[in-house]
């Protein structure tokens, strides 16, 4: 049985917080969760789309810089919490409520090293962010049951692109539900990452993972994830054999263009 715990309003849209089967979800006024946790083991992923973008974890070879844009309930920075814990971890959300709610509902931590929240939209965090400063970045802004406009601007995916360490990757949620606006996203995050760019659609879903690179696509690397699958499976708790499948079949050719946006 699903029980209220917050009702409130940002400027743009509702914001429920509810608990169901030991579980806390966040709704942003749509049946759509926006986060779930479980509370008393809040560093495993409960939505299907999240273990996706984990994958990008696996396609840089040490990383230890972190930025996650759109904040939510906080799922991801405490997952990387708990597998990172000393790893940077930056935080960016434009919503002040939702920060209080991650902090105050979903137990993320107020204070702890290598942790920072910033309140800042996310393109104006991105212009003054020092370049080359993260491993990996997770960009997640959706609002009731939308993507966010700014996603289909391909100069968001160049100013994310230009923070990112040489090596660097950047996993973007995309829902492809809205086929026209799904088809700008694409073409814009295409265009912003200079044609690197690799894409999942999530399984039984309609979110799609966008796997953006700081530098050309190393069949290499791919190869190495494939490998070392049963390794991350240990170390982080989730299968990743089936997404890297997903991803090779999807991304076969050298034509990637073809792929993205005829396939």
């Amino acid at each position: 049985m699903r029980q209220l715990v917050y009702n409130g309003q940002t400027e743009d849209h509702p914001v429920l917080v509810t608990d169901e089967d030991g579980v806390r979800s966040l709704r942003f006024g749509t049946e759509e969760r926006q986060t779930s946790i479980d509370l008393s083991r809040p560093w495993e992923l409960q939505l299907a789309y999240t273990r996706w973008m984990a994958t990008a974890l696996l396609l840089h070879p040490r990383p230890q810089s972190f930025l996650v844009v759109g904040l939510g309930g906080g799922a991801l920075p405490h997952f990387l919490l708990h597998h990172h814990p000393d790893a940077r971890i930056d935080i960016v959300e434009k919503e002040r409520l939702v920060i209080e709610l991650a902090h105050g509902a979903f137990l993320l931590p107020h204070q702890q090293e290598g942790l920072r929240v910033i309140h800042r939209d996310a393109q104006a965090f991105l212009r003054s962010a020092s370049p080359s400063s993260y491993h990996v970045a997770f960009l997640d802004i959706f609002g009731p049951g939308c993507m966010a406009p700014v996603l289909a601007d391909p100069a968001l995916y160049r100013e994310l692109v230009a923070c990112l360490h040489p090596e660097g990757v950047m996993a973007v949620n995309v829902w492809s539900g809205e086929r026209q606006l799904y088809e700008q996203v694409v073409r814009a995050a295409w265009e912003g990452c200079a044609g690197r760019l690799l894409r999942m659609q999530v399984k039984k879903r309609s979110n799609v993972i966008l796997l953006g690179f700081a530098d050309d696509i190393s069949r290499a690397t791919l190869r190495r994830a494939r490998k070392r699958s049963a390794d991350f499976r240990q170390r982080y708790g989730i299968d990743f054999a089936p997404f890297l499948t997903r991803l090779r079949r999807t991304n076969h050719s050298s034509l990637l263009e073809r792929l993205l946006f005829f396939g």
